[in-house]
């Protein structure tokens, strides 16, 4: 790769100038930032560095620094198992447990492809991790011996999808058992060497230093930063990848050649969408989401970990790669941002954006709703104008879409189809995989709020979480705090009605937010099932 951006000509002055400016805001030195790269036809368009790579250090971003990509790992994964399963040494199509015997429990019934296009059902270890210990570090082993104790899931395998890096966990584990090297040496030797990456590599901790990688930024208080660290010394094919633009690049040229290895058959599982139970069509394939933007075919993935994110933006029929990374550019949505790329480079081809469904005319249905069948709490809220779903008390939603057919859908992406339907009066139907259930408002008055804490002050134990949970009563505020012994989060406890509340951890964890139903007797919680948007029905029992 060269060092600088081509400039041939005038026409492409003028694109550099718009990408010059539409990335401006991290040109500073005070600020971590970010690493860009553009292709179009096989030829260098834009790479460009950004912001500071370590604050402490007082060193610049470059574009051969090295970040986390996060979760685009995944098709990296995925391919990987392909690439055994041509050689008769793994099967995508039975169940998990024929290579990893442990998971005697529900969590061994999945196949490796329900795994890794998030069909599973089974649990997450980061989520269960996040609600017994906070970001406290898991011992190693950790992450396989909560996935082997779970007697619970969220759902059957193949009913429906939700996002979960467990999974992948679990396929790193069996790759490595059946590939005879460790499941980073494969990944080496299969994919990063023959494409030419010799920078990537698949890093599970960041408590050992790797050379050339930036220092990942959280920002604090009164301009101050922390930094961002893997919480697992076990990371894997979930997402533990370090690479550069320029690496990346080249992994997105071959991507389209696809001339180093596997068979047709193998490029084509790749991006294969599935269709779900309920009869829609999936976006996530294998490690990859395929869709649309303003008309034109995409293939993507984004990544994501403390302190850092990184997106990968293919246009496959209109000859345009887009790959960044940032290690805490303050405000840089990397999704949409590649979407802005896509917007200047291809002027000329895109179409009309999706029609947002305006949360103005659904105004009487905004606010929080629950199911005393599904025990979920979903929220519909006006996202700068524009009507989403929320789930679990996230805070942020999905943006609604309206159908052809005329129905109001979720889109299929980190999960399943969701489907809204609105009835006279106060009625709310949502429909998730093929369970629709009807769903009641939530606002709680003093007296629900009340009658919640009298029902639910107390110590509770889930053999799943493997984790205690206590409840106590200050005054009139209520706080939860969960332990498996590794750690422990403290979070504020806000009833939403008589039996339903929801927990609002602080700082690095805020947007991992918990509800709870309680289920009572004569007045007296006996226990309390707990959702995430990624963990359903995890079961508490007082003791």
């Amino acid at each position: 790769m060269p060092d600088d951006t081509t400039k041939i000509e005038t026409s492409t002055q003028s694109v550099t100038e718009q990408l010059d400016a539409l990335f401006a805001p991290w040109r500073r030195t005070d600020e971590p930032g970010l690493v860009v790269g553009v292709v179009k036809d096989g030829a260098l368009l834009y790479r460009r560095a950004f912001g500071m790579a370590s604050l402490e250090l007082a060193v610049a971003n470059t574009p051969t620094t090295r970040m986390r990509i996060g979760s685009i790992s995944k098709h990296f994964t995925c391919l990987l198992a392909l690439l055994l399963a041509e050689d008769g040494k793994f099967d995508l199509d039975v169940p998990i447990r024929t290579y990893i015997p442990e998971l005697a429990g529900p969590g061994g019934e999945p196949t490796a492809r329900q795994l890794m296009q998030h069909r599973g059902g089974s649990r997450c270890y980061l989520d269960l991790g996040f609600i017994g210990q906070g970001l406290s570090r898991p011992p190693l082993g950790y992450s396989l011996k909560a996935q082997v104790r779970q007697q619970g899931r969220n759902f059957a395998p193949g009913e429906a999808m939700i996002y979960n890096n467990g999974g992948y966990h679990l396929v790193s584990i069996a790759l490595e058992r059946v590939g005879g090297a460790p499941f980073e040496d494969q990944l080496k030797t299969r994919l990063f060497d023959p494409v030419g990456m010799p920078d990537t590599a698949s890093v599970p901790t960041d408590h050992d230093i790797t050379p050339g990688v930036a220092t990942f930024h959280m920002p604090r208080r009164n301009g101050r930063w922390r930094r961002g660290l893997v919480w697992t010394d076990e990371l894997r094919g979930e997402g533990a990848i370090i690479s550069t633009v320029d690496d990346m690049l080249r992994w997105m040229a071959h991507l389209r050649r696809r001339d180093r290895f596997g068979s047709s058959s193998t490029w084509a599982q790749l991006t294969e969408r599935p269709v779900y139970a309920d009869g829609s069509m999936g976006a996530y394939a294998l490690g990859l989401m395929v869709g649309k933007y303003r008309g034109l075919n995409t293939v993507q993935h984004s990544g994501g970990v403390a302190g850092g994110t990184a997106q990968m933006l293919l246009l496959p029929n209109d000859g345009l790669d887009v790959f960044m990374m940032a290690n805490g550019a303050r405000d840089a949505a990397l999704v949409r941002l590649s979407t802005q790329v896509v917007d200047i480079v291809l002027a000329d081809r895109v179409g009309p954006e999706t029609p947002k469904v305006a949360a103005e005319d659904y105004k009487p249905w905004l606010g929080d709703w629950w199911s005393p069948e599904t025990r979920m709490v979903y929220s519909l809220l006006d996202q700068e104008g524009s009507l989403a779903l929320g789930t679990a008390m996230s805070g942020v939603g999905g943006i609604l879409e309206r159908t052809d057919d005329g129905r109001l859908i979720e889109p299929a992406s980190g999960i399943g189809e969701v489907e809204v339907t609105t009835g006279p009066g106060a009625a709310l139907t949502i429909r998730f995989g093929a369970v629709a259930a009807d769903y009641e408002r939530l606002a709680a008055s003093p007296a629900d709020a009340a009658a919640f804490a009298a029902a639910a002050v107390g110590t509770y134990f889930s053999h799943d979480a493997d984790a205690t949970a206590t409840i106590t009563a200050e005054g009139d505020a209520l706080t939860i705090r969960t332990s498996n012994g590794l750690g422990e989060l403290t979070a504020p406890l806000i009833p939403l009605s008589a039996n339903v509340a929801y927990s609002k951890p602080g700082s690095l964890l805020a947007q991992f937010r918990t509800t709870i139903s309680l289920q009572t007797d004569n007045g007296r919680a006996t226990g309390f099932h707990l959702h995430t948007p990624r963990t359903r029905d995890l079961e508490f029992r007082r003791i």
